[in-house]
């Protein structure tokens, strides 16, 4: 007789709660395992064998049923368990298909089981639903599936085995649950993510891959000596390590990491069934202490965790303050496992030895997990990670210097945590390789041989007409009479603010020929040269000496002569002109120094496409250098004028969608990064002769493709990371880089996905003064409902805590003098900015928003819940969650995700969702 349904668990409503958020996608089908069989097996034997043991496991008749507001369970009398599979199938693929295909809680049983025959060995595929399941459990049901299929063959009688009724886990003992309350007091759920890794996508997807790795025999023999050493088990000395590995990377000083324990009875060793608890391990970390105070101190805890592990996480979440509204804003972010004897040992069926082989289910509820694979042979870690989060690569440096990090501990077990190194093999390699050495050259003597070479050639254009080299170079030289006359002397600062032309390059050239460093800012100058001031009525009959400017002297301010020849010299030019669209020394150089034409742009072509366009074709200009916003501006408008030019995009992080649209254009991008007047980085590649690093807020320096702050020589406040090519990322400035409720949110990145809206030329983010609200300022046309498709846009490609919650439009966005974004005229307007005029049959009604209002009073048990309180911040979590969702579909027939508490977590927004879905 089946049993009566009976209410699901916490924990199990748990799992529950992460198929609502998911739905259909498999997200708790365990990962999956073949027998893979030297042999042939028998359908029909098979089918016995797995009738008998579901006749016999209580567990694996046990069905549940997901309800609108509940979820529940019985245990069926019996029901039939179908073999699958086919011969001639593509077996890799059934067997996939198999483990991944999504189970339905309607009663439906939930283990499947495959045979499928293949050209050298038979598979059995095994798929079953973490609800009844756990890795203790698929090795209990691998080895009773072989012994029964052994019996079967035999002849022996069916259900010679025992009948297992289901293990009930007992309730949380009281100094269990005082232990995890003190443990995890003031401890908050929104801590740092890593420094390595993408932002969260816009949906949850909980897509997920997995990595294995062997320990170098390094490691291995390292671990081994350590447990002696320190009197901890290994699994301690690795846990210890992978703490040290994840705060290296950004964790934070209080981190818990999740580590799942059986916790059978030694009763019920043998029982199948979902009997494991995540609990979190909390540690501090004190970067002065050694690794051998650090281990004891984790063996500690590690033990009285094990001790008190009755407790399910699920109960404990309500302990802990949450800081926002991301689904994966829990205790834990990060697990560490461990697999006694390398997980599940191989076996034989049917006489057949049979290999047991995992099959990635493709889904990891974490950020990142390591798995510990230890075996007398050769030990391994596993790492399963969120897709959405990290990549293959990022994973692949992660295990690497995890198996460094171990070696460095056992080797200096006794010196301070923030002493050990932590770099991998690759990231030496490549960070450690030397650098570009710094040229010899000034940018006055690369000149000085073009204008000896072809003295005659044209070195600036302007509709005026055209100056030479030779010219130029007298020009420069009358430049240095004067300032010679006015008493200027080497060392000296000159003001340049004549416009671009002939005369600002004359007097820049001229300067540097005096020995002076040039500037724009005419309070820090001796001299300021204006386009008055510049003569060419000097008669020079000697030319300037540019050898004599030493070229470690002052240029620019903070910037030596060798410094910026240095600056140029990676940027490819060739032999067709070079355009000057903005007063940047660097363009000026570009060209001079290479012998080529400056194609004086006119100040419309900074905002006029057309005028632009006509310009490189006219004077077949090969390179334009501009900022993103210039080019935001210009870029549509430039159509075929554009192929076959080199386009930099300078000042500020190239946004995605206008390097798309540039190469549309068939133009050859490139970036370039300024700093002091001069370029640093071309295509991220530093110039010659630059020290570059990217550190820690503890200057520490980090290894690949982990952010931090770049270094040039001095801290410059931009965010970057080093690529694995030993190439540059900048993300952009530091203040540009937000938490919110444990969301990392790049306003560079947000940016992107807006500008990738077909409304939007240009938008600058910021947050609102003293919230954590994001106002986004669009350059867009003036259209009724832009915020609204803007809002719904956002929706779909950002994740909800870097959705704008304010849309503002312009007609441009403000700028610098530099042709940059303003950031400072962004955050006034972002002042301003209030919530966009709607009209009332957009408006949510009131009944209904006071209707959520009271559901979130109930569930938070809050007496001061208002239209904007948000749901997570007052102490709500995902169980809490998902009967806020339910009660909203009990109440006003709208069925929500459970995702739409996450991305709408205030009455007010969910009660708009709930008017529009209504409609």
């Amino acid at each position: 007789m089946p049993t009566a349904e009976i209410p699901a668990t916490r924990k199990e409503e748990g799992l529950w709660l992460l198929e609502r958020l998911v739905p259909g996608e498999g997200v708790n089908n365990v990962p999956g395992v073949a027998l893979r069989v030297a042999g042939r097996l028998d359908r029909a034997v098979l089918q016995e064998a797995v009738t008998q043991l579901v006749r016999r496991y209580d567990a694996l008749r046990t069905v549940f049923h997901a309800g609108d507001t509940r979820l529940t369970k019985s245990v069926l009398a019996s029901f039939p368990i179908r073999l699958e599979g086919s011969e001639g199938t593509d077996v890799d693929a059934a067997l996939r298909e198999l483990i991944t295909r999504p189970f339905t809680l309607d009663g439906s049983p939930l283990l499947r089981v495959g045979l499928y025959h293949g050209p050298e060995h038979d598979s059995v595929g095994v798929a079953v639903h973490h609800l009844i399941f756990d890795g203790t459990s698929m090795s209990i049901f691998l080895e009773e599936l072989a012994a029964a299929y052994d019996a079967v063959l035999a002849g022996d009688l069916p259900d010679a085995g025992p009948p297992v009724p289901l293990w009930p886990e007992s309730e949380p003992k009281p100094e269990s649950l005082a232990f995890w309350r003190e443990h995890l007091r003031d401890f908050g759920s929104g801590g740092p993510g890593l420094w390595c890794g993408g932002q969260e996508s816009a949906q949850p997807t909980l897509r997920g891959e997995q990595l294995v790795r062997p320990f170098s025999a390094a490691a291995e023999d390292v671990v081994t000596a350590l447990q002696k050493e320190l009197r901890a088990p290994d699994v301690v000395v690795l846990l210890a390590a992978y703490y040290l590995l994840l705060h290296a990377h950004g964790a934070g000083d209080d981190l818990a990491v999740g580590f799942p324990v059986n916790v059978r009875s030694q009763q019920a060793q043998r029982a199948i069934g979902y009997h494991v608890n995540i609990v979190p391990l909390r540690v501090r970390i004190d970067p002065a202490e050694t690794f051998r105070a650090f281990s004891r101190r984790v063996r500690d805890l590690f033990f009285e965790a094990i001790a008190h592990a009755d407790v399910p996480m699920d109960v404990l979440l309500p302990e802990v303050e949450r800081a926002g509204s991301s689904w994966r804003t829990t205790m834990f972010r990060h697990v560490f496992n461990y697999l006694p004897f390398g997980g599940r040992a191989a076996t034989s069926i049917g006489g057949a030895p049979a290999e047991v082989v995992e099959i990635d289910p493709g889904h990891s509820k974490f950020d990142l997990e390591f798995v510990i694979l230890p075996s007398a042979g050769e030990s391994r870690v596993k790492a399963v990670y969120g897709a959405e989060v990290l990549d293959r690569g990022e994973v692949e440096l992660l295990l690497e210097r995890y198996d460094a990090l171990l070696v460095a501990a056992a080797s200096a077990p006794d010196r301070p945590l923030r002493e050990l190194d932590g770099w991998g093999a690759t990231d030496h390699a490549v960070l450690d390789a030397p650098r570009r050495p710094a040229g010899t050259d000034t940018v006055l003597t690369a000149i000085a041989r073009h204008v000896s070479e072809n003295p005659g050639a044209p070195a600036i254009v302007t509709d005026d007409g055209t100056t030479s080299y030779r010219d130029l170079w007298r020009a420069a030289a009358a430049v240095t009479t004067l300032l010679a006359d006015a008493g200027t002397g080497r060392g000296d600062v000159v003001a340049v603010t004549a416009p671009r032309g002939p005369e600002l390059a004359a007097a820049i050239l001229g300067s540097w020929l005096a020995g002076a460093t040039v500037t724009t800012d005419a309070s820090a100058a001796k001299v300021v040269l204006g386009t008055e001031e510049i003569s060419y009525a000097v008669t020079v009959a000697v030319d300037p000496d540019a050898a004599a400017v030493s070229p470690d002297s002052r240029a620019l301010p903070g910037v030596t002569h060798r410094e910026l020849a240095d600056s140029v010299r990676p940027v490819s030019v060739g032999s067709r002109p070079v355009l000057w669209l903005s007063a940047a020394v660097p363009e000026l150089l570009l060209a001079l120094t290479n012998g080529v034409p400056l194609v004086v742009a006119p100040d419309a072509a900074r905002t006029d496409g057309h005028l632009l366009a006509g310009l490189l074709t006219r004077h077949d200009v090969g390179v334009v250098h501009a900022t993103p916003l210039v080019w935001a501006r210009v870029a549509e408008q430039l159509g075929e004028a554009m192929g076959g030019r080199t386009a930099l995009i300078g000042a500020e992080p190239a946004p995605g969608p206008l390097v798309q649209t540039l190469r549309a254009l068939e133009a050859d991008v490139h970036t370039v990064f300024s700093a002091r007047g001069r370029w640093v980085l071309a295509d991220g590649v530093p110039v010659p002769g630059l020290g570059a690093d990217v550190v820690a807020p503890d200057g520490r320096r980090l290894p690949l493709r982990v952010r931090g702050e770049l270094k040039l020589g001095t801290a410059t406040g931009v965010l970057a990371h080093w690529r694995p090519d030993g190439t540059l990322h900048v993300h952009g400035p530091l203040d540009r880089q937000l938490t919110s409720g444990g969301t990392r949110v790049d306003l560079a990145t947000v940016e992107d996905a807006l500008t990738a809206h077909t409304d939007v030329a240009a938008a600058a983010v910021t947050s609102r003064p003293g919230a954590a609200d994001l106002v986004a300022v669009v350059q867009a046309p003036d259209k009724p409902q832009l915020a609204a498709d803007l809002a719904r846009h956002a929706e779909t490609v950002l994740p909800p805590r870097a959705r704008p919650a304010w849309y503002l439009r312009v007609d441009a966005l403000p700028e610098t003098a530099a042709h940059e974004v303003d950031r400072a005229a962004v955050a006034e307007l972002a002042a301003t900015a209030g919530p966009p005029p709607e009209a009332p049959a957009e408006a949510a009604p009131d009944a209904t928003t006071g209707a959520v209002v009271a559901m979130f009073a109930e569930l938070l048990k809050r007496a001061d819940v208002t239209p904007d309180t948000n749901f997570f911040a007052g102490g709500g979590h995902s169980l809490l969650a998902a009967q806020l969702v339910q009660r909203i579909q009990k109440q006003t027939g709208v069925r929500l995700k459970l995702s739409a508490a996450f991305a709408h977590p205030t009455p007010a927004a969910l009660a708009e969702l709930i008017t529009g879905s209504a409609r």
